[in-house]
């Protein structure tokens, strides 16, 4: 997707994603009202629409938790996300599945 031709594809396929140079990258606010983007456009392989779907479902559900601060633990987003990494690509509810790994590890 951070390529030109990823950004046509995305178009063309129809999906929600965002495509270009910024369809590759998360965005928030830090604090109240500082921006913050990060990019991940130089990993081994593409993600899936359904592994961007669990990466803001991730998000949302430790968000709502007050749980952030558990992103910046190596150890629980390892765990998290070796539990997360194999689900299937047409799974129909993302975010119960999410809730509920989050649920396991615990906080």
């Amino acid at each position: 997707m951070a390529t030109r031709a990823g950004g046509v594809l995305t178009q063309l396929g129809g999906g929600y994603m965002d495509g270009g140079l910024d369809g590759c990258s998360v965005s928030g606010v830090v604090g109240r009202y500082e921006p913050w983007s990060v990019n991940y456009t130089h990993h081994e392989r593409t993600y899936t629409s359904m592994h961007m779907a669990l990466a803001c479902d991730l998000f949302a559900q430790t968000s709502e938790a007050n749980l952030l601060h558990r992103l910046g633990d190596p150890e629980w987003l390892d765990g998290v996300v070796a539990r997360l990494a194999p689900t299937p690509r047409w799974t129909p509810f993302p975010g119960r599945r999410v809730s509920e790994i989050i649920g396991l590890l615990g906080t």
